[in-house]
């Protein structure tokens, strides 16, 4: 746990701040997710470009892609006519195999991500997790990545109500040069350390957020939230 993270204790310390924040948070949140989190569609190609620059030829790789692509497919096929609980079920075997015949290949790699994001939105916190750390040892060495999978961690962890856990994940995100999805943990941290009591290093992070990232989607809530 990365020093100075918040006890749960201290985070229940202010209720209804909290609650009032969290609940803004949780609406914007819904308008925004797939921004702040992970697209499932867009993102297996955009993933298969940053692991690999040259052109997959084995063929065990090419039928991994193919069966990655099916599955993300028909998850984003049953996603249109259900709910995130009922399409992750429709396609939790198609994943299994996949990992079960596939799993040391590219393109299954950047499956534990995507499939991270379909547990997570499902609310299957645990199998997110699961997928997450696994592909945190995968993607160590590729810092865009390797934020993309932080967040994940950090997400799926206040699913479970974890919140010092969120905060180890998103201050690694914070305290690194890399930029993806780092005004995200900027003003996820701001409001856990809030919620948590530590006003003065919520502020902070307010703040840095401001000033690094001025024309993040996030300026205007927190904008409304630092005004005097």
């Amino acid at each position: 746990m990365a020093k100075g993270a918040a006890t749960r204790k201290q985070l229940l310390k202010e209720p209804d701040q909290f609650i009032t924040f969290s609940g803004k948070l949780i609406a914007f949140g819904r308008s925004n997710l797939k921004i702040i989190l992970i697209s499932t569609g867009i993102l297996f190609s955009l993933l298969l470009a940053l692991v690999t620059t040259r052109q997959i030829s084995h063929w065990n790789e090419n039928r991994a892609s193919e069966r990655v692509e099916k599955a993300v497919a028909k998850y984003s096929t049953a996603l249109q006519d259900t709910n995130p609980q009922t399409a992750y079920d429709q396609v939790k075997t198609d994943f299994d195999d996949i990992f079960d015949q596939y799993g040391s290949k590219n393109a299954a790699k950047i499956a534990r991500i995507i499939y991270g994001d379909i547990s997570y939105h499902a609310g299957d916190a645990d199998t997110a997790i699961a997928m997450y750390t696994h592909a945190l040892d995968n993607f160590n060495q590729s810092p865009a990545v390797k934020n993309i999978v932080l967040s994940g961690l950090a997400y799926a962890f206040i699913l479970k109500a974890e919140y010092p856990r969120s905060i180890h994940f998103f201050e690694m995100i914070s305290a690194d040069n890399e930029k993806t999805l780092k005004s995200g943990a900027l003003f996820n941290l701001a409001w856990l350390y809030e919620a948590a009591g530590e006003k003065e290093k919520g502020a902070a992070m307010y703040q840095q957020l401001l000033n690094d990232f001025p024309e993040s989607m996030y300026g205007d809530l927190v904008r409304e939230k630092v005004s005097p």
